[in-house]
């Protein structure tokens, strides 16, 4: 063993970088607050150290690592021309796609490609295959038991479940991907493929059990490429494979008849309009930022200002969301029209090194490759109507980088003396010792960010308790494991403000407190001014609070929450008339909340008029009982 260590090599090492891989689409953190994000990007930088003991084998295209470098300098001058450069640069809850996590999403390309390219590929993808089909098989139990209505990973059981995902459509994308990466060869082997077949059938069902438009449209696109990768590959149709797919439809068709959740999840529209609604105000906002975007994960903050009318009345608008929901858009949102141009030529390179890589290969690597080319199609197709995850994308940037791995060797692009230090610099035991470094300062960030989920949860459950002490012992404990984020003070503050709104002094004190901290980071969240104006208000500070309301209602005038607490500070300054016009706009604006009928029925009862109170509380419970 030492001298395999001396030599940086490891015989297990790519088979375990694999199943790594493939594992953190299981691995999630129970009794964290956030259970689904951290952990596994923990395990995915530890795939990465094992990928350091791997023997050389393929590389990412030139023209590929070209446009990711193109890419990551634009989004680093986005990052630092943006509103909050420190958050940009780091990344924001809960997917926290800042230098670590996009650099580890861009080390898993590099490592699929040194681990399912070169010249033991062939040892390598069968590996590869049973992984995914384990993975799949558990993904699909769970998946199962979460559709008939049972919580096995805990969580509120009024909410849309996702599995080891934590979300509905990242659990379908999963699925999607690896029933397209498996059905060749489950559908063309022998009967000693059958754990291949069960997986196959695993991923189809957890697919269509998430009840994701997104992933049952890349669904679709995959089939269609694997149905003509073959038939244009083998210039011959195939009858057991049109057979197994018509099956599929007809199967997943049924399923979803069958399981109401789906059929009525599926048959609405209420969240296509939303998209469109959502695709309409983000390109407002692109085009107000053509050049550099709103930076890396500042859409959150920006799109408040960019709500109208109709957004507010279907979503109620007091959670903005982090992304555009389309992928196109969310790189110009984030880097500006460099971005999207350098991510479509990224897209451009990577099809065509990926159909170079298919035609060149033999009849068993085509079939696998067929496969990882529809997956990451059918990925992309879902990302019309998603966002990019630490769920779902390192698993299509690892297949991707071992569909279009070469082992073609490549003049350097330098020469001289400078040619010269580039090349030893990209010498083995530099490289080595370069990655040995990112590897433990990626561990260095993850390992205490995972273990901040822990005490993140505890205190937001003692905030509820109304145990106020004991929840700021928690967050202290978190902010102390994660400093760097803004928003471990935004979720303290938020959690404090409730019991605050409820008239806990104390609880108020603390939001105030947090609050302050989170906008010292990121000062133009919405959020973090809306949990700092409770935090005024039931400290006393009426006069406070409203001016600070004021201001964010002239930046984001279409989120409800801000005229209801608004509402709240004017009856405070003793200006009921006021309060009263501000609790109706929140009403008219979230025609489906019953809170702003309720609090007008208290003031009503407070100024005297009774029957104006009774009809308001009568309208708070008819909504409720809708």
């Amino acid at each position: 063993m030492k001298n395999r260590i001396r030599s940086r090599s490891w015989s297990q090492a790519p088979a375990l970088c694999i199943w790594l891989v493939a594992g953190s689409v299981l691995v999630f953190l129970p009794g964290g607050l956030f259970r689904f994000g951290w952990p596994k990007i923990l395990v995915l930088v530890l795939a990465l150290g094992a990928g350091l003991l791997v023997r050389s084998g393929g590389r990412v295209p030139r023209s590929v690592r070209m446009m990711l470098g193109a890419g990551a300098a634009v989004l680093l001058m986005a990052a630092l021309s943006s509103a909050d450069p420190a958050a940009a640069l780091l990344g924001r809850w809960p997917r926290y796609e800042g230098v670590l996590v996009l650099g580890v999403y861009a080390g898993l390309m590099i490592l699929g490609a040194k681990v399912l390219g070169g010249p033991e590929r062939n040892h390598r993808w069968p590996v590869l295959l049973r992984a995914l089909a384990g993975v799949s098989v558990v993904l699909a139990l769970v998946s199962l038991l979460e559709s008939v209505g049972l919580r096995p990973l805990g969580g509120a059981a009024d909410l849309r479940p996702g599995a080891t995902l934590g979300n509905a459509s990242d659990q379908g994308l999963v699925g999607l991907m690896i029933t397209a990466v498996l059905a060749l060869p489950a559908i063309r082997g022998h009967r000693a493929n059958w754990f291949l077949s069960a997986g196959c059938v695993a991923a189809v069902f957890t697919t269509v059990l998430s009840g994701s438009r997104a992933a049952l449209l890349g669904l679709i696109v995959a089939s269609i490429i694997l149905v003509l990768g073959v038939v244009l590959g083998e210039r011959r149709i195939d009858r057991r494979m049109f057979a197994t797919v018509i099956c599929t439809v007809v199967g997943a068709g049924l399923l979803i008849l069958l399981v109401p959740g789906l059929r009525e999840r599926l048959m609405t529209g209420s969240t296509i309009t939303g998209r469109w609604l959502l695709w309409g105000q983000s390109l407002k906002m692109a085009a107000d930022h053509p050049w550099t975007g709103v930076g890396p994960s500042g859409f959150v903050d920006v799109f408040p200002a960019y709500q109208n009318q109709q957004w507010a009345i279907q979503t109620g608008g007091d959670f903005p969301p982090d992304s555009p929901h389309l992928w196109l858009l969310q790189a110009l949102l984030a880097g500006g029209i460099p971005l999207l141009l350098a991510a479509l030529l990224l897209g451009a390179s990577v099809l065509a090194a990926a159909f170079h890589r298919i035609r060149t290969a033999d009849n068993p690597q085509r079939t696998q490759l067929i496969g990882s080319f529809a997956a990451i199609a059918g990925y992309c197709a879902g990302l019309l109507t998603g966002f990019t995850s630490p769920g779902t994308t390192p698993l299509a940037v690892f297949l991707c980088g071992g569909l279009i791995a070469t082992t073609a060797q490549q003049a350097p692009l330098l020469t001289g003396k400078l040619g010269l230090a580039v090349e030893r610099l990209r010498s083995g035991r530099v490289r080595f010792a370069l990655g040995v470094g990112a590897v433990a300062a990626g561990l260095a960030v993850a390992l205490p960010a995972t273990a901040a989920e822990w005490p993140m949860d505890a205190g937001a459950r003692l905030a509820r308790d109304g145990d106020i002490a004991g929840a700021e012992d928690q967050f202290q404990a978190a902010y102390s494991l994660r400093p760097w984020d803004s928003d471990t003070a935004l979720l303290a503050a938020q959690a404090f403000a409730g019991p605050a709104s409820d008239g806990n002094p104390e609880a108020a004190t603390r939001a105030l407190k947090w609050a302050k901290i989170s906008l010292a980071r990121t000062p133009g969240s919405i959020e973090a001014g809306l949990a700092l104006s409770i935090g005024y208000m039931h400290t006393g500070n009426f006069q406070t609070a409203k001016d600070h309301l004021d201001t964010l209602i002239a930046r984001a005038p279409y989120t409800t929450a801000l005229y209801i607490q608004r509402g709240v500070a004017n009856f405070g300054l003793g200006d009921p008339t006021q309060s009263l016009t501000d609790l109706q706009t929140a009403a008219s604006q979230s025609p489906s909340s019953p809170l702003p009928w309720s609090i007008m029925a208290g003031i009503y009862d407070r100024i005297g008029d009774h029957d104006k109170a009774a009809a308001a509380r009568v309208q708070a419970d008819q909504i409720s009982r809708q």
